[in-house]
Parts: C-alpha cells; structure tokens; sequence
C-alpha cells in the first residue's frame, strides 16, 4: 500500500478496508511490543497481549471510536491492557500463595503444629508482666478461681480479670495464624 498517514489509513480502516489495518499493525506492532514488554517484564507476553489488542481493534470495530491520534489511542490500549495484566497475575500469584500455605498447612502433622503452637505460647507468655504472669498461670494453668488468685496476689477480682483480659488480647494477637 503506498505511503499514508495515520489519518488517512485510519480513514481506510473505518470504510473496511483490511489492508490499511494491516498496514497499522505493522507501523506499530514492534513499537506496543516494546512498550508492553518493559510494563509487564515479558516479552512473550508483551507480544501476545499486543497481538490481542489488534485482534480486539478489528474484530469490535472499536477502531470507529478513535478520533485522536491512532499512535496515542493505541499506545493507552496497550499500556491498560498491561494494567489489567498485571492486576490479574498478581491476584492469580497471591492466590497460588494461599493455596500453597493452605495445602502446607493441610500435609502439616497434627503434634507438630501443637508442638509449635505450645513453642509459642510460652513465647507470649514470657513476654508478660510477672502479675499478669501469675494471674494467667493460676486462673487458668492452676485452675483457681478470681477470688482465689486475688487474695494469693493481695489484688482485688477486677484487677486479676483486668490482667486475664489483657493476656487473652494480646495471646489472640501474637498466635492468630493457628486460627
């Protein structure tokens, strides 16, 4: 096809005709390609999502909706194409990390992730206060009563349930990847 610009091969596009396309992509194949392939790191994929957007282009016609320069129209189409690309692969990547940390979790032996959850509770509890300590321990490690541990440590009931309450919270916090 003889030398035309953009406007006049988009003109050509727009009555149907194939070869001012094809002319198109050939102007600006290489270019989107290399465009994509610095956005996503892959030219293979680079290649096929350009390859895509040209299909897209023709096959919906959506070439009737270009009234600014088709060099800009189609270098935003690539680079949103790369966006959305990139959004997916990183949802399909934080998906086969669940799965992975699911499927170790599921083959992990029962006594050994009792064994490591006990390894870290007694890693939180050290990490108590000595009162909170003693009234954890003799609530519910002993099995006393409030009053008990109350008149054991001179404090009153509401200072023993202050210091279980405080230890529940923060145990909850530190071992909330064994729920």
């Amino acid at each position: 096809m003889q030398e035309y610009d953009d406007n006049q091969l988009l003109a050509l596009v727009k009555i149907g005709s194939a070869k001012a396309y094809e002319t198109l992509f050939e102007r600006y194949y290489k270019f989107l390609c290399l465009q994509a392939s610095l956005f996503l790191m892959d030219e293979h994929e680079a290649e096929d999502l350009v390859l895509e957007l040209f299909v897209e282009v023709w096959d919906k016609k959506l070439y009737a909706n270009i009234d600014q320069s088709v060099k800009a129209y189609l270098y935003r189409a690539v680079r949103n194409k790369c966006i959305n690309t990139s959004r997916k692969n990183k949802l399909i990547k934080q998906k086969q990390i669940g799965y992975q940390i699911a499927s170790q979790k599921e083959w992990m032996p029962a006594w050994l992730e009792q064994r490591e959850l006990a390894a870290n509770i007694n890693s939180v509890l050290q990490e108590f206060p000595e009162q909170r300590l003693r009234a954890f321990t003799l609530v519910y490690l002993e099995k006393k009563r409030y009053q008990e541990a109350a008149d054991e440590m001179g404090l009153s009931i509401n200072s023993i349930k202050t210091h279980l309450k405080l230890a529940i919270q923060v145990l909850r916090h530190k071992l909330e990847k064994f729920r």
